[in-house]
């Protein structure tokens, strides 16, 4: 079981938001000599064998730098030093950095590959960071007119570029229900619904999620998630469904919003096919279960730093 604080959530940067709209000032910052820059090159980040994120001056990326093909946000400050995220072009050969010892490809690793082992601050500016890339490397036209979009407020919006346009649109996160559903059985005690998807891990179970659908209610959206895939009925009374905790997920820009929830019906009923399997498992059950990289059969727990995971070990502690 973890008791650790949720991966993704230690962000201690100031995001000086009155900051952003000051190009100059930030532009400043950016050359100024004490600006760390987080490099995203192939969905991929600069950290070491520790591991540790490794961040970069202006100058060691001066030469990589091409406004028009990259894209920069700043991030913020920590202790007045000032943090920038830096998108380059995805391409076969990794940047060319003005630094002694040029990294390889091998120093540029996938997020989820190492997050486990990575410092929780580093972790959660990461996510911060590949976040706001991955927005506007999916949002490079209008939505309203089609013409070409331009990087404004240092990073957290983007215009049209159209003069009879100039619609403005800024990042969005995509809010994600995720519940542990409970309820009592008389013969086995309390039980725990949990499904897996046919793309996890071999015996890998985890709880039941979903996007939030407009014009509904984060309750509802739980209640909706769990008749759609299991056909469980979550209560209607006022604490059938409890909110637990978030946490901002980056792949590519969600949040993580935990619950938990009172089913007031056992039968299970794979209703639109989403989960390969879908079943209720007592607490010693849970106990018996393996990591999810364990190697060979048996049921398995999400990875630690899922909140699934947190709702998991919440329960078995009996902490919700």
């Amino acid at each position: 079981m973890t008791s650790q604080p949720l991966t993704y959530t230690a962000n201690a940067l100031d995001r000086a938001t009155l900051l952003r709209g000051d190009t100059a000032h930030v532009q400043t910052l950016l050359t100024g000599g004490a600006a760390r820059i987080v490099l995203m090159w192939n969905l991929r980040h600069l950290i070491d064998d520790a591991p540790r994120l490794q961040t970069l001056s202006f100058a060691a990326i001066a030469g990589a730098y091409d406004p028009t093909a990259s894209t920069l946000v700043f991030l913020g400050l920590q202790d007045n030093t000032p943090w920038f995220a830096l998108g380059l072009p995805n391409s076969e050969a990794p940047p060319a950095l003005d630094i002694p010892g040029a990294f390889t490809a091998l120093d540029y690793r996938a997020l989820n590959e190492v997050v486990a082992l990575l410092p929780g601050e580093d972790a959660s500016i990461l996510a911060y960071a590949r976040a706001m890339i991955l927005w506007h490397h999916n949002h490079r036209h209008c939505g309203r007119c089609g013409a070409k979009t331009a990087i404004t407020e240092s990073g957290h919006s983007s215009t049209c570029v159209n003069p009879a346009c100039a619609h403005r649109t800024f990042p969005r996160t995509d809010p994600v229900v995720i519940a542990l559903i409970t309820r009592g059985d008389k013969q086995l005690g309390e039980v725990c619904l949990l499904g897996r998807q046919a793309a996890w891990p071999p015996g890998m179970y985890s709880c039941i999620a979903g996007f939030v659908e407009p014009g509904e209610t984060l309750e509802n959206a739980v209640r909706r998630e769990a008749a759609e895939e299991t056909g469980v009925i979550i209560g209607e009374s006022v604490g059938d469904v409890r909110y637990v905790a978030s946490q901002p997920w980056p792949f590519p820009a969600s949040i993580m919003l935990g619950f938990q929830a009172a089913a007031t019906s056992a039968a299970i009923s794979r209703n639109d096919l989403e989960l390969e399997d879908c079943r209720w498992f007592t607490k010693d059950e849970l106990r018996a279960f393996g990591e999810r990289n364990a190697a060979g059969p048996g049921f398995k727990l999400p990875n630690r730093y899922a909140i699934a995971r947190l709702l998991i070990d919440g329960w078995l502690v009996d902490r919700f």
